[in-house]
């Protein structure tokens, strides 16, 4: 179980965009995948578009690890190709007492999912998602090469306690956890 103790923020620049933040998710992915459990992702800016990414882990150490497993990504490597930087790691206030936010993702079931041949249960999570102007990530899968996206829905909670981020760092319905709200 991984509790919020430190955090980085990951710039995205010179002109972030959403683009950008998902190229930048993929890579923190593998490496959420790497070390599982251990890193969770905030989305300080919600709900507006992704300027900056938030990766909380218990550890100083934990943030090293993540800095350093990413620093030869040409996204992330000095160099012209470069969507962004890492800022400098903080750590959460000792006495910090809330606000609380629980970043969970928002499922949008596979057109195989479907209950029903002509079934609508995909349609109207698309359309709920896009009414409530979540946020999302548009992703490709690694392993049937289909493009999806990630909606991540940003609600508040009383407290944090420990967590188990999924490999996207986020909550799930079946393991919820909330993070800090900082500035």
């Amino acid at each position: 179980m991984m509790e919020p103790r430190h955090y980085v923020d990951f710039q995205l620049g010179p002109r972030p965009s959403p683009i950008t933040a998902a190229l930048a998710l993929k890579v923190l992915h593998g490496v959420f995948g790497l070390y599982t459990g251990q890193y969770a992702l905030a989305l300080p800016d919600y709900p507006r578009s992704f300027p900056r990414l938030r990766v909380f882990a218990a550890s100083r150490e934990a943030l090293d690890r993540l800095v350093t497993a990413t620093e030869t990504h040409p996204g992330f490597a000095e160099g012209p190709a470069r969507i962004g930087r890492f800022a400098y790691p903080k750590a959460v206030p000792e006495d910090f007492n809330g606000p609380w936010v629980s970043y969970r993702r928002y499922r949008i079931p596979s057109r195989k999912a479907e209950r029903k041949p002509e079934g609508s249960l995909r349609l109207r999570r698309i359309q709920a998602a896009d009414e409530a102007e979540l946020p999302f990530f548009a992703l490709r899968s690694q392993s049937n090469g289909q493009a999806w996206r990630l909606y991540v829905e940003a609600q508040p909670a009383s407290d944090a306690g420990p967590g188990e981020p999924d490999a996207y760092g986020l909550a799930t319905a079946s393991r919820p956890f909330a993070l800090p709200r900082l500035p």
